[in-house]
Parts: C-alpha cells; structure tokens; sequence
C-alpha cells in the first residue's frame, strides 16, 4: 500500500505543478500540498515497517480530507469556477477518493487475513 500512496501522491503533486504552470495560480497547487503529505507518509511507511500500519491510516485521513475539500468546493461554487479550476478540483477529487477507496478495501483485506 505505500507503493501504491506513492503513485497517487505524485499524480496530486503533477495535477497541481501542471494547474500551476497552466494558470499561474497559486489555488492550482491545493493538489499538490495533500499528495506532499502522502508522499511523505507513503516514504516513511516503507522505511518503517512497524508504524507502517499507523502510518497508512493517517494517509487515509489525508486522503479522506484531500477528497471533502473539492468536493464541498463543487458542491457549494461549481457553476462559477473556470474549466481549470473545475478540472484541478475533480481530478483532486477522484485521486483522493480512489485512493481512499483502495486503502479501505486494503485494511479489510488485512482484518480478514488476521
């Protein structure tokens, strides 16, 4: 699983780098600023096996929150956001919620095994 958090840290961290040097808006890089977090999360849980399971329930919670912000965003502005800033939220919104998706299937999967 942290392989895989990694993977999804540097898709929110480009999407963000490439909102950024599209628009030249600082808002842009809101992306990037989660998949910094899970990259560092996802970094640590490979060079410490022990916390590796505290380590990816944290990223969970990054990934749960990285998946609320655009999606309250939409929810509440959607009809007045540009077409970047509509993309850079729903691109934040399904790597945040796919990722999400696949640590939950993967913590049960574990509560099976054990």
């Amino acid at each position: 699983m942290p392989k895989l958090t990694l993977v999804f840290a540097a898709l929110l961290i480009l999407l963000g780098i490439g909102g950024f040097a599209w628009s030249g808006s600082q808002t842009a890089l809101l992306p990037a600023y989660p998949g910094v977090v899970l990259a560092v999360l996802g970094g640590l849980a490979l060079i410490f096996e022990n916390g590796r399971r505290h380590l990816m329930h944290v990223a969970a919670v990054v990934a749960l929150l990285g998946a609320l912000a655009p999606a309250a965003t939409l929810g509440i502005r959607a009809a007045e956001m540009s077409a970047l800033a509509l993309t850079v939220n729903i691109g934040m919104l399904v790597l945040c919620a796919g990722l999400l998706v696949f640590m939950v299937r993967s913590f049960i999967a574990a509560r099976r095994a054990a």
